[in-house]
């Protein structure tokens, strides 16, 4: 784990690569949009308890709810969740953006299903579902980011489920993006709920990337087909050796796996939203479509292409 003493040199700004500056330098932060994000928790930081270039405090996590152990209060004892949410709307120095979210105006709905280990029984995910299926409105969540899965090697019964319930949250108009998984790169190795016909499912789109350290390459990012007549994954960001918040109160770490690219992807759609407020959960998957970047990369590994918040903004005649 790396704390703030990161060489940022030796990293590639993820920011940079998609297109993330455009929409700061124009003031779009994803204001006011909310996002559900399960996973492990957050640690309420300053990075989430502001808004951009703004001195006074502003607590953006709207709401936590613990499927795990109960707590009232926000926290993650693993990790996990606190990168993620991170990566979608830190809101540290406009200026630092290799720190700095994709959305750092968003608002967050932390719904933590996964235990210090990371892991949980499939009922313990299907209460945040359910829970998020009757509350959402009352929070404003228009998007729901799950960087989890089940290896579709496990249960089927457990994968049916976990789709279901998506699609139920598709079906009402929420915006559901989800990790394709780390466990390529074999054609069909996309991750549940990651295979659902109808959500959003995000791979990696630099699983070559060499470790840091290691120097070693691991092809891991899940790829399809799956049993959709659309591909999956739909779109890739990059999701190696991602810098985001750790789960302590300062500092940061790197991170690697669809789950990071899945959050770049929530936070562009946040942007978006607060751009364009009217856009459906369709109309957003036509315009990912409509402005990925083709990357020569495997048709099932890429799906449209890779992320492009420029072109994404700019398609609605933004300049």
């Amino acid at each position: 784990m790396a704390t703030r003493n990161i060489s940022i040199d030796t990293i590639l700004s993820p920011n940079r690569i998609i297109g993330a500056e455009y929409a700061h330098h124009r003031h779009i932060y994803g204001t006011g949009v909310g996002v559900a994000v399960l996973d492990t928790g957050i640690q309420p930081r300053k990075d989430f308890l502001s808004l951009p270039n703004q001195n006074i405090p502003f607590n953006r996590i709207q709401h936590f709810q613990d499927f795990v152990n109960n707590h009232k209060e926000p926290y993650d004892d693993a990790g996990h969740g606190s990168h993620i949410c991170g990566k979608i709307g830190s809101a540290v120095p406009i200026t630092q953006q290799e720190y700095l979210g994709i959305a750092p105006g968003c608002n967050f709905i932390v719904l933590k299903v996964l235990d210090k280990n990371g892991n949980a029984p499939i009922s313990t995910f299907m209460k945040a579902l359910r829970w998020i299926r009757h509350n959402h409105r009352t929070f404003n969540i228009r998007i729901i980011n799950i960087s989890i899965g089940t290896n579709l090697d496990s249960k089927q019964t457990d994968s049916n489920l976990l789709v279901q319930a998506v699609d139920a949250l598709w079906e009402e108009g929420l915006i559901v993006c989800a990790s394709a998984g780390n466990n390529g790169p074999k054609p069909g190795s996309i991750s549940s709920p990651g295979n659902s016909c109808l959500i959003i499912t995000v791979g990696a789109s630099d699983d070559d990337l060499p470790n840091s350290k290691s120097g070693s390459r691991r092809l891991y990012s899940g790829r399809g087909p799956t049993t959709c007549s659309t591909v999956k994954p739909e779109i890739v960001a990059p999701g190696s050796q991602i810098v985001s918040c750790s789960h302590h109160n300062s500092g940061y770490a790197i991170k690697t796996g669809t789950s990071m690219s899945t959050a770049l992807v929530s936070g562009a759609i946040a942007l978006l939203l607060e751009q364009e407020p009217y856009l459906t959960n369709e109309d957003v998957k036509n315009r990912l479509h409509d402005c990925a970047r083709r990357l020569d990369l495997p048709h099932f590994q890429q799906g449209w292409g890779q992320l492009d918040i420029t072109r994404l903004l700019r398609a609605s005649g933004t300049k």
